[in-house]
């Protein structure tokens, strides 16, 4: 498998990671090919990440997928490797989550790609860390380090939650969010809009025994929405530990619990059944980069999931080129509003 230009950057100093190495954020398969030379753990946030790990033969008990690292694992590592996040604020709950578990003298790693903004994020490589300094550059990547000198706080994921009331399309509720969670500590512009389309929409009215599907839940604003406007049980899917943990964080803090079934998966291929609704803000990026390739697995996908009339409803950024993938995998939609740099479509599942 290709591996991602900060892993081939930790292969030219992988001599040094021996021991008990715990991989944070890991982008691909580098971690398995140490297996032979380190006892080597890997503690994914995504679920394909977690799953192209499996397959390359990572054992299960050297994997966690979640939103904290496992608890009754291994808990004194000689090396933790963060891959930078996308998300500033990602890397510092990384830093915080981590560092409790390195052993004193042991050494934290930071990788990631310049457009990343790994260059400035070594400012966040503080006390109780030091000697931080860069250690290699190549392949447009960094790769920085610092030796644990001192007692690291206990992490508490409470402490770490942001919370907020939310007022939109006619419903309030309490809103969860963690670091790395699209959209973190704030209702994103699109998703307003296609609840505002939503509350206007003749289904609204009959879907309280339907079966809803939230695809890329993110923090559960869509998820919650949909739920206390029609009381219906909600699936909500993500390929994100953190935004699942948020999701179940908001239903919990609503009092909605068992209206909520969580689907970690990547892309669809956890989905069983059909649903008659499909409602989605879908991620449109691999890091950095734009990436059509999820939109289109997914668009393809969906259609196996749709029951007959089951209806589709997207929103995205309007730039980008997704009515052409809905009218290949659907058949046709419609364009039911734009506005705010976002747009609005539809599509129903038709007769073969």
């Amino acid at each position: 498998m290709t591996l991602n230009p900060p892993s081939l950057l930790l292969a030219r100093n992988e001599a040094q990671f021996t021991g008990n190495v715990l991989f944070a954020n890991p982008e691909d398969t580098y971690a398995q090919t140490l297996m032979s030379q380190a006892n080597i753990y890997t503690w994914c946030q995504s679920k394909a990440v977690d799953e192209q790990l499996a397959r390359v033969g990572l054992p299960d008990e050297q994997r966690h997928f979640g939103a904290e690292w496992g608890a009754g694992r291994v808990e004194a590592f000689d090396h933790v490797i963060i891959y930078q996040p996308k998300a500033k604020e990602l890397l510092d709950y990384l830093l915080a989550a981590t560092l409790p578990h390195l052993k004193q003298g042991g050494q934290l790693w930071l990788v990631g790609d310049n457009k990343s903004g790994v260059k400035s994020s070594v400012k966040r490589l503080t006390a109780p860390l030091e000697e931080v300094g860069k250690v290699d550059s190549a392949k447009h990547c960094l790769l920085f380090n610092g030796y644990l000198r001192g007692e690291a706080k206990p992490f508490a994921l409470n402490d770490w939650i942001t919370r907020w009331q939310e007022d939109v399309a006619g419903q309030s509720f309490t809103l969860c969010s963690i670091p790395g969670v699209f959209g973190h500590g704030k209702l994103d512009k699109g998703t307003a809009l296609l609840l505002e389309q939503l509350e206007q929409h003749r289904f609204m009215s009959d879907v309280a025994n339907a079966r809803l599907l939230d695809f890329g839940c993110g923090d559960g604003v869509i998820s919650m929405w949909l739920h206390k406007r029609t009381g219906a049980n909600i699936s909500a899917l993500d390929d994100s530990a953190l935004a699942l943990k948020a999701t179940e964080l908001t239903f919990a803090a609503n009092d909605a619990s068992e209206a909520l079934t969580l689907v970690p998966s990547n892309g669809l291929s956890e989905v069983k059944g059909r649903f008659n609704y499909v409602i989605t803000n879908p991620p449109f990026h691999t890091g950095i980069n734009t990436d059509y390739s999820i939109a289109e697995r997914f668009f393809i996908d969906v259609k196996k999931h749709l029951t007959l009339n089951g209806e589709l409803f997207v929103v995205a950024n309007d730039f980008l080129r997704y009515p052409p993938l809905i009218d290949a995998a659907l058949g046709k939609h419609q364009t039911l509003t734009k506005g705010r740099g976002f747009a609005v479509y539809h599509a129903r599942q038709q007769k073969p």
